[in-house]
């Protein structure tokens, strides 16, 4: 389904689950588009709501993207919708986006997951030496980090199923269901989304700070995860005021079904 937002874009949806359950919104990872969701078996009396960030499947691309923009996008349509309470999932790339509504718009979230959730390396001061440097001149230079995403973001256009191969070749499962026609839908306008993730939430400034965030959060991740989830994790709950984790020790980087499940069952009952 598509929502025209009030500046004229199209804003892509769709709606899985039970329609009387309570509202989830679920923010795909990167790259991914709104077909990207947890399994079926996870999705018993609730009714989730899924959105293409900008650029990605249906969702018309913006030229300067940001967190909370995408933010602006999930509460104009949740009122569209009549929705005035929801919980919100983020996951992977979509948990800063998810973050984001946390600071926009606390007051109407029942709860925040940020699922396998990589921080603000600014905030957080997780980057150093070259890695330092890299960083800082992709954000100073005029031009250089649009053009750095876009060069880097180029395989998405031309075979967006390579990342998942290689996933699937490493061994790590990723249980989304439709997860190779998600990316797909998602490369629909080529590597647009793909690039705006990365502008948004790598170049851009994020436009908060973790502090900002006062609703309840629970920041899930897999112990077996090979990026900076689980270490990031402490880092970010210590500057929440009202932040918890959760490590599951039989996971990687994309929760099961059941973990799925106990996540929906912990932002509905806030």
């Amino acid at each position: 389904m598509d929502l025209a937002l009030p500046d004229g874009r199209v804003l892509g949806w769709a709606e899985y689950g039970d329609p009387a359950g309570p509202p989830v919104v679920f923010l795909h990872g990167t790259p991914g588009s709104r077909i990207s969701r947890p399994d079926d078996t996870a999705l018993a009396g609730v009714r989730l709501i899924t959105v293409d960030r900008p650029g990605y499947g249906r969702s018309t691309p913006v030229r300067q993207p940001t967190l909370l923009g995408v933010a602006d996008d999930v509460g104009t349509l949740m009122s569209s919708l009549r929705i005035e309470r929801f919980g919100l999932i983020g996951f992977s790339g979509g948990a800063p986006y998810a973050v984001a509504c946390g600071a926009r718009f606390p007051h109407r979230l029942t709860g925040v997951v940020a699922a396998g959730f990589t921080g603000p390396y600014r905030e957080l001061r997780t980057v150093r030496g070259w890695q330092r440097f890299q960083a800082w001149a992709l954000r100073t230079v005029p031009g250089l980090g649009r053009r750095y995403v876009t060069r880097a973001a180029a395989w998405y256009a031309e075979d967006p199923l390579k990342q998942h191969r290689h996933l699937l070749a490493a061994g790590q499962d990723p249980w989304m269901r439709p997860h190779e026609e998600s990316n797909r839908e998602g490369a629909r306008q080529g590597a647009d989304g793909l690039a705006g993730d990365w502008l948004a939430t790598d170049i851009r400034p994020w436009g908060f700070g973790l502090r900002d965030v006062p609703c309840r959060v629970l920041i899930w991740a897999g112990r077996h995860d090979p990026g900076r989830a689980v270490p990031d994790a402490p880092l970010i709950a210590a500057r929440m005021p009202n932040a918890k984790i959760r490590i599951s020790e039989d996971a990687a980087h994309t929760p099961s079904p059941a973990h799925w499940q106990a996540m929906l069952t912990w932002v509905t009952s806030g």
